[in-house]
């Protein structure tokens, strides 16, 4: 793949990172799938994965959660760590109509959270990443690979 003239591709970094009490690892794949695990969550779920590069997605094939209750937050940022500039795509819980988000922001995170009483079969969504590039310093373009 090439950046745009004038950009150059970052080095490797994971395109998903994840954390929390739902299980997981990172990937350097250019996609995969996101799932709060195999059958239903337990309580007190907090679970995030941030999916890096330009026009990143994600589309959810299955959503339940206990309505007003446990949610999926879908959020984008430009700082990694989502300290600053933080937009809110959407706050799902229950059974939303099934959607695909994308972010315009170079990060685009899930974080899922549940209660203390019921739980539900959870969600599964697939995420796709775009590519990192990074301005280069002036007069030090070179063609990406």
């Amino acid at each position: 793949c090439a950046c745009d003239a004038g950009y150059i591709r970052e080095a490797v970094v994971e395109a998903i990172q994840c954390g929390g009490s739902c299980g997981c690892s990172g990937s350097l794949a250019p996609g995969g799938v996101i799932s709060d695990g195999a059958g239903a969550y337990s309580n007190y779920e907090d679970c995030w994965w941030i999916i890096s590069g330009n026009s990143s997605s994600v589309s959810f094939s299955s959503f339940s959660t206990e309505s007003n209750y446990d949610y999926v937050y879908v959020e984008e940022s430009g700082d990694a760590s989502f300290s600053s500039g933080v937009v809110q795509l959407a706050t799902l819980s229950g059974t939303p109509a099934l959607a695909t988000y994308s972010a315009t922001e170079r990060f685009l995170r899930l974080r899922f959270t549940s209660d203390s009483i019921h739980t539900r079969d959870g969600f599964t969504a697939s995420w796709t990443s775009g590519i990192l590039c990074s301005a280069c310093e002036k007069g030090t373009y070179k063609n990406a690979p």
